[in-house]
């Protein structure tokens, strides 16, 4: 059961660029609220330390300008002068109830509340006149150099209130420090999301369209039989319909071709064998003598006849391979020997042109149709001698693996074209080199051996090699 099946391709790729962009947008959106927070919280922390130093200075200033005003009235013994003492109190009250309310260390506010009571005893000793003007004169003086109290506990407030900054100052330091590694983890979590979904995505997108491609190389090598299976978006299910259509069609055409060619071959035996037994009767001149010329037109005649013959008996033997589901006479047989009674009837063609055969046998014996395997080692040692070039060489090797005859075939000739690669064992396909041979084909030999391969269980392939063709061939071995 599909989990997700979008309607089109399309919406497949609009939803997976969704998934991958979404955890970077998240990221993205994480690492700014982070960022702002951090920002907030330094012009928080700068506001309160500039505007705790700034009242600090405002009280220290304010104490000064009251002692001095004190001394004042200390000399001169004004009403006007202590009234300016009581002013500069009440700004001072003032300062001191915005520090407390700004304030949230304890020793600063410790300090605080000292200078306070200290400036209140001040204040409160100068509003009392008590007892004789000596002993008041006496009292002021002991008040007044309280004041050097006062200014100690000024310069203790002070450095509380700048360790209170540099505490204030470590502490975001750790929160930034505590916020770039959240970012960092939260960053390379999304971001392993966002692979995570690209691969995924990258999966579903590239899916149906190797099914395509698997489909249509099946396609282009001949093979109808295997159906065209694709999954994902509708609309790509649909084209993979469209192409499985496409090959049932293409395997009505190749019966219907099939039929045709077997039915023009049988047609065309009739005249033929009426041409042959014609040229025959010429040759043993039943119907009157001959001069050298005419023997020698005959003699052409019935050389080509041959060769037609063969090339229609070619064609309807792969005719009859391809509606033979199995061999018609299994048996147990040496394919060792096979291949060597093969190879001994093209030993003058390859003495003709000094092409060198190596042999390495392995004694093995299977099931299979004589004939069949027979065609088959013919048609690959005839396209390796054929375009091995002269004083050339031909190597064959058998041998077991497991359970499996491993027959391998190749030649010193030009190879065959990387183009041509997908299509040797198409039927009726000639490559490039198989063109410009002076001894033409039909383009049937490797598709027999590869139908007669497979009425044996086997494969049939082509290797790579640096120079030359390379065939191999693969056939179970019965325990």
């Amino acid at each position: 059961m599909q989990l997700y099946r979008p309607r089109s391709f399309f919406t497949l790729l609009l939803t997976g660029f969704l998934f991958v962009v979404l955890p970077l947008l998240t990221a993205l959106f994480s690492s700014v609220q982070i960022l702002d927070g951090l920002l907030k919280q330094g012009a928080l922390a700068v506001y309160s330390s500039v505007d705790r130093t700034s009242s600090i200075r405002k009280v220290a200033d304010l104490l000064r300008e009251q002692e001095r005003k004190a001394r004042l009235y200390n000399v001169l013994g004004e009403p006007a002068q202590l009234d300016a003492v009581n002013k500069v109190h009440q700004e001072l009250e003032e300062a001191f109830s915005h520090l407390f309310l700004t304030g949230n260390d304890k020793d600063l506010t410790r300090l605080l509340l000292k200078v306070q009571a200290e400036d209140n005893y001040i204040i409160a000793v100068l509003n009392s006149p008590v007892g004789s003007p000596m002993q008041r004169k006496k009292e002021l003086l002991r008040v007044l150099d309280r004041y050097q109290d006062v200014d100690a506990l000024m310069t203790k407030l002070t450095a509380a209130s700048n360790q209170v900054i540099s505490d204030e100052v470590a502490l975001l330091r750790e929160k930034v420090s505590q916020g770039k590694k959240a970012l960092a983890w939260q960053t390379s979590g999304l971001i392993g999301f966002s692979i995570l979904f690209l691969v995924l995505f990258l999966a579903l997108i590239l899916r149906p369209i190797r099914q395509m491609d698997r489909g249509i190389e099946s396609l282009g090598n001949g093979d109808f039989t295997t159906p065209v299976r694709v999954s994902g978006p509708r609309d790509l299910e649909a084209l993979g319909e469209r192409l499985d259509w496409l090959r049932r069609r293409l395997a009505e055409l190749d019966r219907e071709k099939i039929k045709m060619i077997a039915h023009i071959s049988h047609e065309l035996k009739t005249p033929l064998s009426s041409i042959k037994e014609g040229a025959g009767l010429l040759r043993d001149e039943v119907v009157g003598p001959m001069n050298p010329s005419q023997k020698d037109v005959v003699a052409i005649l019935d050389k080509n006849s041959d060769k037609l013959q063969k090339l229609i008996e070619n064609i309807l033997d792969f005719n009859m391979s391809q509606a033979r589901k199995a061999p018609a006479k299994m048996q147990a047989l040496r394919f060792d020997e096979i291949i060597r009674a093969v190879a001994d009837d093209h030993k003058n063609s390859m003495l003709a042109r000094r092409v060198t055969l190596y042999l390495k046998l392995a004694e093995i014996t299977l099931n299979g149709d004589v004939e069949q395997l027979k065609t088959v080692v013919d048609n690959l040692l005839s396209n390796a001698v054929k375009f091995t070039p002269d004083e050339g060489a031909v190597r064959i090797e058998l041998k077991q693996v497991d359970h499996k005859a491993v027959f391998i075939i190749e030649d010193t000739g030009v190879g065959i074209d990387r183009e041509d690669r997908s299509r040797i064992f198409s039927p009726f396909f000639q490559g490039k080199e198989a063109k410009k041979a002076v001894v033409k084909g039909s383009g049937l030999g490797l598709a027999i051996a590869k139908e007669y391969v497979q009425n044996h269980g086997g494969t049939i392939r082509l290797l790579s090699s640096d120079a030359g063709a390379r065939f191999s061939i693969i056939l179970p071995i019965p325990s």
